[in-house]
């Protein structure tokens, strides 16, 4: 599960001059291991001189389609500014196979309407789910709200106009500019609270929505939360996808103090090992990487679910939860990088 495969880079396309889009070439035994659903994602190790670096990107392709990622350059961004100025097709990066749930559950209930919010390179799993949706449910519209600084520095404008054009009559999109004036107000400034009102009040919000997906900045997902479910879309069809929550906050000396130190029990690949984990580690992760053992994990902050594991015996808390749904908690998931043991005999799988 926590394997890293190589994959090729087939080709490489610019997107805006800090983001590109990458399309594997997955070979023929590689196939199986790199089935995925519309918005999931892969995990990417790099290996640099001060040691190892992970990061989540989500597929922004259809599954009939070359399996590709974005990456966009952020500020002090370590691997996203080494990948947007050194990778070139033909170089391989060491690939997890795809994880995440962000469209599963809205494929088991169905539906006809489908709404997204999306903002910058948040585009990239909405993107994958628009795409599948349009293309295979032919009856299904797809109203999407893509908030940018200006078109240029838009994302997948290209792919977003040639779905426009194809699907004319099934996808209305809404472009919202921060820093390039549109004749109407309405499509100036960014996706926030007072925005969705605004949408809602123009009728470009459909309340008979039956399922709403978002992901961009934490302001905009807050807004969508709490306010879509105003409007009459109910909480259980609004689907969200977090990747950058801000700093990890510390455990205080205090806090430190009063945590019990135990041994548990962990499932991987088959295999059972047993790790301690001392009041110094933060979860059961990180006690687990001290040890040497190998699991699967990318963001460390509660956000990915690619740390995700099932409690089979004993009691844990998380701290956090960004990415787990109700039932999946509900059946004893957790984030292995969020959670600590609160009582002995704790027996964890990554198998399940």
């Amino acid at each position: 599960m926590s394997q890293f495969i190589p994959l090729t880079i087939k080709s490489i396309q610019p997107q805006t001059e800090n983001a590109i889009c990458i399309s594997f070439a997955v070979q023929d035994e590689q196939t199986s291991a790199f089935q995925y659903q519309p918005g999931q994602h892969l995990t990417i190790r790099h290996l640099t001189e001060q040691g190892e670096i992970r990061r989540c990107y989500s597929i922004c392709s259809d599954v009939q389609e070359d399996m590709s990622i974005a990456i966009k350059k952020i500020d002090q961004g370590q691997f996203s500014t080494w990948a947007n100025e050194n990778l070139k097709a033909g170089d391989v990066l060491e690939v997890m196979p795809p994880q995440g749930v962000f469209f599963q559950k809205a494929a088991k209930v169905g539906g006809q309407h489908y709404l997204g919010f999306a903002a910058g390179s948040g585009i990239t799993p909405i993107l994958s789910i628009v795409k599948s949706v349009l293309n295979r449910q032919q009856d299904a519209t797809f109203t999407l709200v893509y908030g940018n600084r200006s078109w240029k520095q838009t994302m997948f404008a290209e792919q977003i106009m040639d779905l426009k054009d194809r699907f004319h009559q099934r996808l209305q999109l809404v472009n919202i500019f921060s820093r390039e004036l549109n004749d109407s107000e309405i499509f100036n400034g960014r996706i926030d609270a007072e925005k969705l009102q605004q949408l809602a009040k123009a009728g470009l919000i459909r309340t008979d929505t039956d399922h709403c997906f978002a992901c961009g900045p934490e302001e905009m997902m807050t807004a969508v939360e709490e306010i879509l479910p105003t409007l009459g879309i109910e909480r259980s069809k609004i689907h969200t996808e977090r990747f950058n929550t801000g700093t990890t906050t510390k455990a205080s000396a205090q806090q430190v103090a009063q945590r019990s130190e135990e041994k548990v029990n962990i499932i991987l690949d088959g295999r059972e090992l047993i790790i301690e984990v001392s009041k110094q580690d933060d979860s059961i992760l990180d006690a687990a990487l001290r040890a040497g053992a190998d699991l699967p994990y990318a963001c460390k902050g509660g956000v990915c679910a690619t740390c995700k594991c099932k409690v089979l015996e004993g009691e844990v808390e998380m701290a956090i939860n960004y990415s787990l749904e109700e039932d999946e908690v509900a059946r004893g998931y957790v984030l292995s990088c969020q959670a600590r043991p609160t009582t002995a005999n704790v027996r964890l799988s990554f198998d399940e």
